[in-house]
């Protein structure tokens, strides 16, 4: 189609991000959490919309909600940010300390929205490749920064999509190797026990994001938030557009965290689920598994990664093909018990067959 106007020079040639949202009776591709929140949790967000007055704009500054994460983390609300999803806070991290004449740096394969975002913005994106098995080495990464130091190095961990988690001893090495921020995004963090978080009272440049997508089982209300010293919070404001926080998302947002104990019930059981899947996959000929502390696992097989995401595709299950990134590569999302054990049987069935 031709365009009357095109985007910028250095926006052209960049695809959109784009997974594929497919109907299909098993979706394992995009690491939702396969079960709603609790009916109580839904009755209660209802009953509070009905009462919410959308003829007036929202709270602007969300306060009761980032009084209400701020007590969850053990942190100031004043170092709390929220927004429509972790990737709007990554874009305002960026709009704020990343542009023209400014870098950020990536350890890939990492999270593709980091690089994505950051070119979006024009900030010069620096890739260091981490050899299989992708785990991060503290030398490594503070020769890394300090080589050429970044305005923002981002930290993804567990990383997406290889599962892994960085040590802290990491992200000391990272603030300690350069001037710039250092961003640990922890949007599977609830389902490891490797946090970021006890380093933040000390570091005045590291960012700890998180999201609402996953583990609280509401990726459809876009919810993410930040955990940061005063100042990066007071700092982002200039980047942030008015209002840009719903009520409905709001009220979404405070009730699940005023009832985190149930909307979070189903961590425990996606981990038991991801290891024994784990173990599954580990006994299908021809399929190497990879360690994961998120919701996810990482395969590999001989197939080309796009055939082998056709072919399930077609029986009706999807995955998430990663082979343009390692080849061979593709992701799958812990589901339910029967969706696990429809993924494993339909891969048997499309090895076999092939």
């Amino acid at each position: 189609m031709s365009r009357p106007l095109d985007v910028r020079p250095d926006l052209q040639g960049i695809a959109a991000y784009a997974a594929p949202q497919a109907d299909a009776p098993v979706r394992l591709n995009t690491n939702e959490c396969p079960w709603p929140p609790p009916e109580s949790v839904l009755r209660e967000i209802g009953a509070r919309l009905r009462s919410s007055a959308l003829n007036r704009y929202p709270d602007r500054d969300a306060i009761r909600l980032r009084e209400l994460l701020g007590e969850r983390a053990g942190w100031s609300a004043g170092g709390v940010w929220v927004a429509n999803g972790s990737n709007e806070i990554l874009q305002t991290l960026l709009l704020a300390f990343g542009g023209p004449e400014r870098s950020v740096l990536l350890f890939e394969p990492t999270y593709a929205m980091h690089g994505h975002i950051a070119q979006v913005t024009g900030t010069r994106v620096i890739a260091k490749d981490v050899p299989e098995p992708w785990a991060l080495d503290a030398n490594e990464v503070a020769w890394t920064v300090s080589f050429e130091p970044p305005s923002i190095t981002f930290l993804c961990s567990p990383n997406n999509p290889t599962g892994g988690a960085c040590s802290n001893e990491v992200v000391e090495a990272a603030l300690a190797s350069g001037p710039g921020l250092v961003v640990v995004d922890e949007a599977y963090g609830e389902f490891s026990s490797q946090t970021a978080l006890p380093l933040l009272a000390a570091e005045e440049r590291l960012v700890i994001v998180r999201s609402f997508s996953k583990s609280w089982r509401l990726a459809g209300a876009r919810v993410g938030y930040m955990l940061a010293h005063p100042w990066l919070v007071e700092a982002i404001q200039v980047a942030r557009l008015p209002y840009h926080l719903s009520t409905p998302t709001q009220v979404v947002a405070e009730v699940a965290v005023e009832h985190a104990t149930e909307v979070l019930s189903t961590v425990a059981e996606i981990v038991a689920e991801r290891d024994r899947l784990a173990k599954e996959l580990q006994r299908v000929p021809g399929v190497e598994v990879f360690p994961s502390e998120a919701n996810f696992l990482l395969f590999r097989t001989e197939w080309p990664g796009g055939d082998l995401w056709r072919a399930m595709a077609g029986r009706g299950v999807l995955v998430r093909d990663f082979s343009a990134m390692i080849p061979g590569a593709l992701r799958v999302t812990v589901g339910t018990s029967d969706q696990n054990a429809t993924f494993v049987e339909t891969l048997r069935e499309v090895l076999s067959d092939g």
